[in-house]
């Protein structure tokens, strides 16, 4: 009988066998990982009480199967992903989490977590490159080695809506992998480090608005951030113009600087950007007018509303044909509300309100996915075209106040309408008759008359009927008590008379 193989003949042999084992993932740690995956995941479960939303994870053998938990090698393997958003989730972070060594995916977003940001729990983490804590009750300040959460891997941080508070620290954009930076929506003050932000080349996304900083002006380094497609700088005090500088970033997908300080115009490049789909300028102090050079056919949103801009909508705002949303209410624009605004095929968003507009509307309108339309306190005129109560199948909210609009209401005002509010006008002729879905309907000062209909029940969904100072008659209709969700009710300065039981 043969002796045992010889020293010399087994090594190559046992190497044979370990390389065959890595490569087909059946080497002998692979279960005593996968179990101990297994126990962890029971770990963190118990750290967070053993909550119902976690009932699938049971000392059951599969563990890749839980809510939330994605294996690297499928059914048994080592687990690389825990997704638990919006799981209504308490208390903090547990300790546990990162004794998953392959973990590099961690949402705990949009739940109810609380206490301070969870060094001690994601420091040792050595892999993750995804950290979604967003939308919980984290406050405090953050911690000043925070890059040291996984300093060679981490490409998404996400901490906005939560609570935290002081300065962001320099470390922050010191994770040279970061592709996305997202602390929006919390208590920041001071100063943030834009110079070091900067520096991370690699940046796609930068959320850091809903703070308040001190007020600063846009830093001119973040023209060097040219891969950013999403840069949301939304009321965080930002003074002075908008840079030339920021003409670099020309893969912007998405610019948002509402509801700050800045003033001058809006710059050429913003209008150049190919691929600018949504653009908010809300809420500034920028003048000028504008631009008639407009080349950012992508444009999905724009939102220039609340500033100090003047002149008249330029016909090249209709070259963005996908746009669905034009907001430019609160300026001083002059001149008349173009014929294309009212051919826009996929506008659903309308509101030019509180400017200088004067002149009549268009009877020729086939925006048919218009849903909501404001052109409130402007000077426009003429009769209000009859198409736009008949043909927006869509439309739920009519604003057209405070202008001296003349012509009639249909009959039936459209299943589509919810909201009206059209007083301070010279609309005439009667009362509507059926409105099924109109939920409040204001109509003070105009030249309405007949009689409230007899049948309220077709009126049945008011729950603000407001039309004092108009010409109507009679008595009011004992089915009004058919009106149950009527909240509010003016009738004063009519020749109605009667009570309600």
């Amino acid at each position: 009988m043969a002796g045992p193989l010889p020293a010399c003949c087994r090594f190559p042999l046992l190497i044979v066998l370990l390389l065959f084992l890595l490569l087909t993932g059946e080497g002998l740690s692979q279960p005593a990982a996968s179990a101990g995956d297994r126990d962890t995941l029971l770990a963190v479960k118990k750290e967070w009480g053993s909550p119902p939303q976690l009932n699938s994870w049971d000392p059951a053998p599969d563990h890749c199967s839980w809510a939330g938990v994605t294996c690297a090698a499928g059914s048994g393997g080592p687990v690389t992903r825990l997704d638990l958003p919006g799981q209504n989730l308490i208390g903090s972070v547990p300790v546990s989490v990162c004794a998953l060594r392959s973990l590099t995916r961690l949402d705990l977003s949009n739940n109810s977590l609380t206490g301070a940001f969870p060094s001690a729990a994601l420091y040792a983490c050595a892999e993750l490159r995804f950290l979604d804590l967003s939308i919980n009750q984290l406050f405090g300040l953050l911690p000043r080695d925070i890059d040291r959460l996984s300093p060679e891997t981490m490409e998404h941080l996400n901490l906005s809506a939560n609570g935290f508070s002081g300065e962001v620290p320099v470390a922050v954009a010191r994770l040279p992998a970061l592709n996305s930076l997202l602390l929006d929506s919390n208590l920041f003050t001071g100063a943030y480090p834009a110079t070091e932000i900067s520096n991370l080349a690699g940046l796609k996304v930068l959320t850091l608005g809903y703070n308040t900083f001190a007020p600063t002006p846009i830093p001119i380094e973040f023209a060097k951030l040219t891969n950013l497609t999403y840069l949301l700088m939304y009321e965080m005090s930002l003074t002075w113009e908008i840079p030339e500088d920021l003409a670099s970033l020309t893969e912007l997908t998405l610019l948002s600087l509402g509801s700050n300080n800045l003033t001058g115009s809006i710059l050429v490049w913003v209008w150049h950007c190919q691929k600018l789909k949504y653009l908010d300028l809300y809420d500034n102090g920028l003048s000028g007018g504008l631009t008639r050079n407009v080349t950012a056919v992508n444009l999905i949103e724009l939102d220039v509303s609340s500033n100090q801009l003047t002149g008249e909508i330029p016909e090249e705002l209709a070259k963005p044909h996908g746009a669905h949303l034009l907001a430019l209410a609160s300026n001083n624009l002059t001149g008349s509300i173009p014929a294309w605004v009212w051919q826009h095929q996929n506008l659903q968003y309308l509101d030019p309100y509180n400017n200088g507009l004067s002149g009549e509307l268009t009877r020729n309108v086939t925006a048919l996915n218009l849903i909501y339309l404001d052109v409130a306190a402007n000077q426009l005129s003429g009769d209000f075209p009859a198409k736009i109560w008949s043909s927006f199948p869509k439309l739920t909210w009519v604003i057209i106040q405070n202008n001296s609009f003349t012509g009639t209401l249909p009959a039936q005002i459209p299943p589509n309408i919810k909201v009206i509010y059209m007083g301070d006008n010279k609309f005439s002729g009667a009362f509507p008759t059926s409105a099924p879905a109109l939920e409040q309907f204001y109509a003070e000062n105009n030249r309405l008359g007949g009689e409230l209909p007899s049948d309220m029940s077709k009126l049945s969904n008011l729950t603000v009927l407001s039309v004092p100072g108009n010409r109507i008659t009679g008595s009011i209709p004992a089915s009004i008590e058919l009106v149950q969700k009527l909240q509010t009710l003016n009738l004063r300065g009519n020749q109605i008379s009667g009570v309600i039981l």
